[in-house]
């Protein structure tokens, strides 16, 4: 019988000796590294929906400094982008169509 705890899927050590874990860890840290930078609008948007306290204002000031440093250095390009192609389509009206129906 197999011991309990065994994994069903063995991940070598690589040549380097790094194991599966290790590995998994590493692929894990960077996806959040970039899921971090490239969403820090939406996570500052989340900190400002928040419940203001003493706890949540330095999450609050934390995620709009991030949020800052990104947009400076060029990295919510895409965001912006995508966002004022979607601004466009929704201020887009048929002809004869006034302001007030949507």
């Amino acid at each position: 019988m197999a011991d309990p705890f065994d994994s069903p899927v063995d991940v070598a050590a690589d040549g380097a000796g790094v194991s599966g874990l290790t590995q998994m860890a590493a692929a894990v840290s960077v996806a959040l590294f970039c899921v971090a930078m490239l969403n820090a609008h939406a996570l500052a948007a989340w900190a400002d929906g928040l419940t203001p306290s003493a706890r949540t204002a330095g999450v609050v000031a934390v995620s709009h400094g991030l949020a800052d440093r990104t947009a400076a250095r060029g990295l919510d390009g895409p965001r912006a982008a995508i966002k004022a192609r979607w601004d466009q389509a929704k201020a887009a009206r048929w002809r004869g169509q006034s302001e007030d129906q949507r």
